[in-house]
């Protein structure tokens, strides 16, 4: 990683010379891996895991006990993304004899903006949950891994929402690029 990644994901405009400047190719990319990881482990165990968890015994069958189980998964998934997504990384990279094709990933992935927005959305969506976590007495953990889920979801919402407008665009363009 390096000030460049962090730029970007800060959503600082970088010139081309600077996205292409990736000092640290195998690192880059198995923060973004791990990433993910804990993304989507997060997802799933505060809304799959936990629930699944809080309903199994009658006595867990109320709010309080769905909240503290929905927490502790949630941070036990992210928790687990980092060495899952350090290994994911290495099994597919371990034997990778060509860094360009790493460099060329992590180049790639700089300038995905979906991924970008969803990293982007995600981080500053944690950081304000756990904050009003905090701040409403609810916990920064369950405040974060709400702020997580909802920055994740909302930034799909709105990538999709783009790509369908970029769509629409398209065809409209090329409509009347064929009518005479």
């Amino acid at each position: 990683m390096s000030v460049e990644w962090l730029r970007n994901l800060a959503g600082a405009s970088l010139t081309e010379e600077e996205m292409q400047r990736v000092p640290y190719p195998k690192t880059e990319l198995t923060a973004h891996v791990s990433i993910r990881f804990m993304q989507f482990n997060g997802l799933i165990g505060t809304w799959i895991i936990g629930p699944i968890l809080a309903l199994s015994k009658k006595e867990h069958r109320n709010l309080s006990c769905l909240k503290a189980k929905m927490t502790k998964a949630g941070r036990a998934g992210v928790f687990l993304g980092v060495p899952f997504g350090v290994l994911a990384t290495y099994a597919k990279i371990g034997k990778e004899s060509d860094p360009y094709k790493i460099w060329d990933r992590c180049y790639r992935l700089r300038h995905n903006r979906n991924q970008v927005r969803v990293d982007q959305a995600s981080t500053v969506s944690t950081l304000g949950g756990a904050v009003l976590g905090v701040a409403s007495g609810g916990g920064a953990w369950f405040g974060a891994l709400m702020g997580m889920s909802a920055g994740i979801m909302a930034s799909a919402v709105y990538n999709n929402k783009l790509e369908k407008d970029e769509k629409k665009r398209a065809a409209e363009a090329l409509q009347k690029d064929n009518t005479p």
